[in-house]
């Protein structure tokens, strides 16, 4: 599963967001009951001009390393400036660049898994021999059309990357 490497622009988005942590797997718990309840609340349509108006973009940002707390946003992106409404939140985020990986095409059953093991390959075995180190406060998995369906979903997940210094 090799990455490809991409310099996304500055981007901003309007969405929801959650505030969770990464201790005893909370947030894979948190996250899929977030998704299913801003799918089944159709929360989308009440974002205001999308530029994608069928790509989500599910962000993890703001960690806090000593309480392993960090932010979860479903939003999508819309023009900088954009207002939001009540109970929603406008988000900026610098131009980076960043690891993208595909995961594997899964059915509706394994996708929460796939996406979860992709996050844990990223981490436990791409990062410690890529020659990259993460850089940035922001994650994202963007999903657009490739996860609608039952069968062959997949997304795309975006970490920030720069190439590790060497030490001398």
């Amino acid at each position: 599963m090799e990455p490809k490497l991409v310099t996304k622009p500055a981007f901003h988005i309007i969405g929801y967001e959650l505030k969770t942590k990464n201790e005893y797997g909370q947030n894979n718990k948190d996250i899929p009951e977030f998704w299913e309840q801003y799918m089944r609340n159709n929360l989308g349509c009440n974002i205001p001009n999308p530029l994608h108006p069928n790509v989500e973009l599910g962000i993890c940002t703001d960690f806090n390393p000593e309480t392993g707390e960090f932010v979860y946003v479903i939003g999508m992106e819309v023009e900088e400036g954009t207002q939001a409404a009540d109970g929603m939140v406008y988000r900026d985020f610098p131009e980076l660049e960043y690891a993208v990986f595909t995961t594997p095409k899964s059915d509706e059953g394994s996708f929460v898994a796939s996406i979860q093991s992709t996050w844990k390959y990223i981490f436990t075995e791409w990062f410690p021999q890529s020659g990259y180190e993460h850089h940035g406060s922001i994650e994202f998995e963007l999903y657009d059309e490739r996860c609608y369906g039952s069968e062959n979903k997949q997304i795309d997940i975006y970490i920030p990357v720069k190439k590790q210094t060497v030490k001398a």
